[in-house]
């Protein structure tokens, strides 16, 4: 069984005017690196507030998150080069 947690009226709305912003950003983006950058932007945000709010992990997991993603990417510019 799942558990709902029901957020408060104040963190629903501090979630939607978040996504707001960061939406806004990206649609602002001109290139496929801006977009990055706003979203690389956006994570190191969101964990340096979970920081702020207890979780002393969050910013280790986002770097692991992102050195997985650069090997599999490194892996695969590598090996589409060797074929």
């Amino acid at each position: 069984m799942s558990t709902t947690i029901e957020l408060t009226p104040e963190a629903r709305r501090r979630l939607q005017n978040l996504a707001k912003t960061w939406d806004e950003r990206a649609r602002a983006a001109a290139t496929d690196a801006e977009l990055a950058k706003v979203c690389f932007d956006r994570a190191k945000a969101a964990a340096r507030w979970a920081q702020r709010t207890g979780d002393m992990r969050a910013m280790h997991e986002l770097a692991e998150l992102l050195a997985t993603w650069s090997a599999q990417t490194e892996y695969t510019a590598a090996t589409r080069h060797t074929a």
